[in-house]
Protein backbone atom coordinates (compact mmCIF):
# COMPACT_ATOMS: atom_id res chain seq x y z
CA UNK A 1 0.00 0.00 0.00
CA UNK A 2 2.57 2.39 1.07
CA UNK A 3 4.52 1.93 -2.16
CA UNK A 4 1.39 2.28 -4.29
CA UNK A 5 0.86 5.77 -2.49
CA UNK A 6 4.64 6.84 -3.41
CA UNK A 7 4.19 5.97 -6.91
CA UNK A 8 0.79 8.03 -6.97
CA UNK A 9 2.08 10.84 -5.28
CA UNK A 10 5.50 11.22 -7.52
CA UNK A 11 3.24 10.41 -10.72
CA UNK A 12 0.86 13.24 -9.49
CA UNK A 13 4.15 16.26 -8.53
CA UNK A 14 5.70 18.99 -11.17
CA UNK A 15 7.89 17.75 -13.19
CA UNK A 16 10.59 19.92 -13.78
CA UNK A 17 13.72 20.75 -16.65
CA UNK A 18 17.28 22.16 -15.62
CA UNK A 19 19.14 24.29 -18.14
CA UNK A 20 22.38 23.70 -17.46
CA UNK A 21 25.30 25.37 -19.14
CA UNK A 22 29.02 23.53 -19.81
CA UNK A 23 32.52 24.34 -21.08
CA UNK A 24 32.47 26.83 -23.94
CA UNK A 25 29.08 27.95 -23.08
CA UNK A 26 27.41 24.90 -24.81
CA UNK A 27 23.86 24.33 -23.52
CA UNK A 28 22.47 21.00 -22.00
CA UNK A 29 18.73 20.41 -20.82
CA UNK A 30 18.00 17.55 -17.51
CA UNK A 31 15.31 16.48 -16.02
CA UNK A 32 17.27 16.06 -12.48
CA UNK A 33 19.96 18.68 -11.25
CA UNK A 34 23.19 19.60 -13.09
CA UNK A 35 25.96 17.72 -13.66
CA UNK A 36 29.41 18.31 -11.82
CA UNK A 37 31.49 20.84 -13.73
CA UNK A 38 27.86 22.48 -15.65
CA UNK A 39 26.43 25.89 -14.51
CA UNK A 40 22.84 26.15 -13.01
CA UNK A 41 20.94 28.89 -16.10
CA UNK A 42 17.56 28.06 -15.13
CA UNK A 43 14.58 26.24 -13.73
CA UNK A 44 11.04 25.72 -15.46
CA UNK A 45 7.92 23.24 -15.00
CA UNK A 46 7.47 21.10 -17.71
CA UNK A 47 4.33 19.02 -16.31
CA UNK A 48 2.64 17.96 -19.28
CA UNK A 49 -1.01 19.48 -19.63
CA UNK A 50 -4.19 16.69 -19.59
CA UNK A 51 -5.26 16.18 -22.50
CA UNK A 52 -8.58 17.87 -23.72
CA UNK A 53 -11.76 15.80 -22.55
CA UNK A 54 -13.98 14.14 -24.86
CA UNK A 55 -16.47 16.72 -23.91
CA UNK A 56 -14.35 19.26 -24.28
CA UNK A 57 -13.24 18.52 -27.82
CA UNK A 58 -17.14 18.54 -28.64
CA UNK A 59 -17.65 21.57 -27.16
CA UNK A 60 -14.90 23.27 -29.56
CA UNK A 61 -16.10 21.60 -32.27
CA UNK A 62 -19.49 22.90 -31.80
CA UNK A 63 -17.82 26.54 -31.69
CA UNK A 64 -15.79 26.34 -34.25
CA UNK A 65 -18.98 25.24 -36.37
CA UNK A 66 -21.15 27.89 -34.61
CA UNK A 67 -18.57 30.65 -35.74
CA UNK A 68 -18.33 29.20 -39.44
CA UNK A 69 -22.97 29.53 -39.65
CA UNK A 70 -22.19 32.96 -37.88
CA UNK A 71 -19.79 33.95 -40.71
CA UNK A 72 -21.55 32.89 -43.16
CA UNK A 73 -25.18 34.92 -42.39
CA UNK A 74 -23.02 38.01 -41.57
CA UNK A 75 -22.04 37.77 -45.26
CA UNK A 76 -25.33 36.90 -46.69
CA UNK A 77 -26.52 39.37 -45.34
CA UNK A 78 -23.97 42.08 -46.00
CA UNK A 79 -24.25 40.77 -49.84
CA UNK A 80 -20.17 39.39 -49.30
CA UNK A 81 -21.02 35.52 -49.76
CA UNK A 82 -19.68 33.90 -53.23
CA UNK A 83 -21.44 31.56 -55.14
CA UNK A 84 -25.02 31.19 -55.42
CA UNK A 85 -27.02 33.55 -54.05
CA UNK A 86 -25.33 36.76 -55.24
CA UNK A 87 -26.83 39.70 -56.13
CA UNK A 88 -27.92 40.57 -59.41
CA UNK A 89 -28.96 44.52 -61.08
CA UNK A 90 -32.23 43.81 -62.72
CA UNK A 91 -32.34 45.24 -65.82
CA UNK A 92 -35.82 46.16 -65.94
CA UNK A 93 -37.20 48.93 -64.01
CA UNK A 94 -33.58 49.65 -62.73
CA UNK A 95 -33.30 53.41 -62.98
CA UNK A 96 -29.56 53.47 -63.01
CA UNK A 97 -27.71 50.58 -63.26
CA UNK A 98 -24.12 52.58 -62.99
CA UNK A 99 -25.15 53.87 -59.92
CA UNK A 100 -26.48 50.52 -58.23
CA UNK A 101 -23.05 48.72 -59.13
CA UNK A 102 -21.27 51.83 -57.70
CA UNK A 103 -23.07 51.14 -54.22
CA UNK A 104 -22.19 47.59 -54.32
CA UNK A 105 -18.42 48.44 -54.78
CA UNK A 106 -18.52 51.17 -52.26
CA UNK A 107 -19.82 48.41 -49.87
CA UNK A 108 -17.23 45.87 -50.58
CA UNK A 109 -14.75 48.25 -49.96
CA UNK A 110 -15.89 49.37 -46.82
CA UNK A 111 -16.66 45.87 -45.82
CA UNK A 112 -12.92 45.15 -46.43
CA UNK A 113 -11.76 47.88 -44.90
CA UNK A 114 -13.06 47.46 -41.40
CA UNK A 115 -12.41 43.85 -41.57
CA UNK A 116 -14.11 41.39 -38.74
CA UNK A 117 -14.91 44.71 -36.82
CA UNK A 118 -18.07 45.50 -38.93
CA UNK A 119 -21.22 46.31 -36.60
CA UNK A 120 -24.73 45.50 -37.25
CA UNK A 121 -25.78 49.09 -37.62
CA UNK A 122 -23.22 49.43 -40.23
CA UNK A 123 -24.17 46.37 -42.37
CA UNK A 124 -27.49 47.39 -42.38
CA UNK A 125 -26.44 51.32 -43.61
CA UNK A 126 -24.61 49.51 -46.06
CA UNK A 127 -27.13 47.40 -47.40
CA UNK A 128 -30.14 50.38 -47.23
CA UNK A 129 -27.37 51.94 -49.54
CA UNK A 130 -27.64 49.45 -52.03
CA UNK A 131 -31.03 48.58 -51.87
CA UNK A 132 -32.16 52.43 -52.50
CA UNK A 133 -29.48 52.52 -55.56
CA UNK A 134 -30.73 49.65 -57.06
CA UNK A 135 -34.16 49.69 -56.92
Amino acid sequence: MLLLAALMCDSASAQVVNKCMGKGGAVHYYSGPCPAGYQHAKTWDATPEQPPTNEELWRRYYQRKQGEADSRYLSQLAGTRSGAGGHHVRQDGARNAAACDAAKASRESTLAAVGMRRTYELLQQLDANVREACK
